[in-house]
């Protein structure tokens, strides 16, 4: 046993090839287990929440628009167009009544995650309420001061 601990010749080139293999694939294998989160999953969650965003800010941009044109005594029609998905998932667009910041909220109908975006200032004046699902790409925002 002492002659086996004082034997100081390196490792023989078969145990050095077998144990740089087994390393090499246990990496492989934690890398090829996780490649469908790391390089799938988590572009499409950046990529879906951008476009949520967009998708709000276009929304809020819009209805800002439209409160600036309004007629004092009449009524207008907006048509707009939303893509139909946003990242991989189909999204509803909501936006409820409020007196203090609207808000406008991009709900995913798969996954649920939402993004808020805020309409500045136009509420108090020009309370907004609806929602619009993006399974129809053709909308239309009506407004009508007579009412």
């Amino acid at each position: 046993m002492r002659e086996f601990l004082r034997n100081k010749e390196g490792v023989s080139i078969l145990f050095e090839y077998i144990l740089f293999s087994l390393i090499c694939i246990g990496f492989f294998m934690i890398i090829s287990v996780n490649s469908d989160d790391i390089f799938m999953h988590m572009p499409n969650e950046a990529v879906m929440e951008d476009e949520m965003s967009d998708i709000g800010n276009m929304m809020s941009t819009m209805v800002t628009d439209m409160y600036l044109i309004l007629p004092e005594n009449g009524y207008i029609d907006t048509e707009y167009r939303i893509p139909e998905k946003a990242g991989q998932d189909t999204y509803i667009i909501s936006a409820e009544t409020a007196y203090t910041d609207q808000i406008i909220e991009v709900i995913s109908s798969d996954s649920g995650k939402k993004v808020r975006v805020t309409i500045g200032g136009i509420a108090t004046t020009m309370p907004i309420n609806g929602t619009a699902s993006s399974s129809s790409t053709n909308h239309m925002i009506s407004y009508d001061s007579r009412r």
